[in-house]
């Protein structure tokens, strides 16, 4: 049994409470979950966010739902989605990223990357240009089947 009494209530310490949408200037995160975030720099580590709408952007160790920055970057977390002018993605799982230029390091996994110039040793499922033949060949297919209904 503990010895901490019952009236005494069980909270988490103050960064590691959950929080709604955020907006501050600048905002360094630790520990926790927020629903969203609009800054002009944002710091999560060991956080869980919505999503983060900034001017640079860095997360690690972490789980968000979306990026919107100008500098991006995911270190050892899981992105649902990056647009950004400039990602550095490394030792992650991101599901898509749109971007200028990419830098990936080792035992990323991207499945979309759309981006100008991708540099690094990532694993790529769907480029550009496969993306282009995956549309292609579906729209093709698509295109089969109604013509066999008529």
């Amino acid at each position: 049994m503990s010895d901490q009494s019952i009236s005494e209530p069980l909270l988490p310490p103050p960064a590691a409470r959950s929080r709604g949408v955020v907006v501050v200037d600048a905002l360094e995160f630790e520990r926790g979950a927020i629903g969203g975030v609009r800054a002009t720099d944002v710091a999560a580590r060991l956080a869980v966010v919505g999503g983060i709408a900034a001017n640079h952007a860095s997360v690690e160790m972490g789980a968000v739902s979306g990026i919107v920055a100008r500098e991006a970057t995911v270190q050892q977390g899981i992105v649902r989605g990056v647009l950004a002018q400039n990602a550095h993605v490394e030792q992650a799982l991101v599901r898509s990223v749109v971007a200028n230029t990419v830098q990936t390091g080792p035992t990323t996994g991207i499945f979309v990357a759309l981006a100008r110039q991708i540099d690094g040793e990532a694993k790529i499922l769907l480029d550009w240009r496969g993306a282009l033949a995956f549309g292609a060949a579906l729209g093709a297919f698509l295109a089969l089947i109604r013509l066999t209904r008529r």
